[in-house]
Parts: C-alpha cells; sequence; structure tokens
C-alpha cells in the first residue's frame, strides 16, 4: 500500500502470522486498557480471521499491518472511511515493544498522508485516551489540534468487560496538512 521511511504497511491477510499479530495486540491489556478493555478484547483468532476475510474491498475499512522494512511486524492501523463530513478516523495498535521509537508518529503521518492523498476527505480525527501522553504527542506531531473531548461509554451489555473512555478528539485538516506540506 505505502511506505514510510522505516515502515512497509500493507493489508492483513488470513496467514497465521497476520491473525495472531491482531489477536496479540488485540487480547494484550497493555494494549487495549487505553481504548477500554483492561482485560483485552475477548475474541478467538478464527474471529479475526472471518474479521479480515470479510472487510469490503476498500482499503479504508481493512485492518492494515505495519512492518519494519526487514518483514518483522510491529502493529497494525486503520485509515477510516470519511464519514458524511468529510471526517476520516484513524486507528493504531502496536506492540509494547516498540512503543517509545517513533514508529506511531510514522505510522500516523503515513495514514495522514495517503487519507489526504487518495480521498477527498476534510480532516483526520483521532480520539486518545486522555491518560495516554504518547498518543496525543503523537497526533499534535502529525499536525492535529485537540479540539474538544468526551467520554465513551460501552453498551450495557458490555460492561462487564470493559471500562469508560475519557478522551480528547484531535483533528488534522485538510488545509493545515497542505500548507506544512509547502
Amino acid at each position: 500500500m505505502f511506505k514510510t521511511d522505516r515502515l512497509a504497511i500493507r493489508r492483513a491477510r488470513t496467514d497465521e502470522a497476520d491473525i495472531e499479530l491482531v489477536y496479540r495486540l488485540w487480547t494484550d491489556p497493555k494494549v487495549m486498557t487505553p481504548v477500554g478493555f483492561p482485560h483485552g478484547l475477548r475474541i478467538t483468532r478464527q474471529e479475526i480471521a472471518e474479521i479480515v476475510t470479510r472487510r469490503d474491498s476498500s482499503v479504508l475499512s481493512a485492518i492494515l499491518i505495519a512492518e519494519k522494512l526487514d518483514g518483522d511486524a510491529i502493529g497494525h492501523c486503520k485509515l477510516g472511511v470519511p464519514d458524511d463530513e468529510g471526517i476520516a478516523e484513524t486507528d493504531i495498535k502496536m506492540l509494547p515493544s516498540h512503543w517509545g521509537q517513533g514508529y506511531g508518529t510514522e505510522i500516523k503521518q503515513g495514514l495522514v498522508d495517503y487519507l489526504f492523498t487518495h480521498t477527498g476527505c476534510k480532516a483526520v480525527k483521532a480520539t486518545p485516551n486522555r491518560n495516554n501522553i504518547a498518543s496525543q504527542k503523537m497526533q499534535e506531531a502529525v499536525g492535529g489540534r485537540r479540539v474538544g473531548e468526551g467520554v465513551f461509554t460501552f453498551p450495557e451489555e458490555m460492561r462487564d468487560h470493559t471500562v469508560d473512555v475519557p478522551h480528547f478528539i484531535y483533528m488534522v485538516c485538510r488545509e493545515e496538512w497542505e500548507k506544512r506540506r509547502q
């Protein structure tokens, strides 16, 4: 799909390695606590394989794998389909062993660049947990501005294994992105 200085971003495949990577990420409490799953997501490898398989043909809604140029997978991400207002929401999850090395910012910049280059979206949104300072810095590093805050609350039937997520809302607007590229 695209490359950054140190990474290649590609669509997830239904092979064992990609399914295992997503499973490790989604069931890891360190990775999932900031998004409301303090014990990880309750999901099986088979369910992940089905999710990867049934994604529509659009790369915007697909699970993407982020790997170093040597092929070592470090996480996954998602571009996001622009909504009726032209806003796309991205997502990044990385293995904790790769945190603090600038990969998140590199992935985020690649996602923002891809969305503004290949779609007509007007803005790229992110909602990092208020306690996730690294994610907030990542949003700011790619030109994101804090425009609000909120609390995500899961449906009643999920409350026994989730927690509310207080978050900030960051936006990277196309106009600002274009100015930064000049």
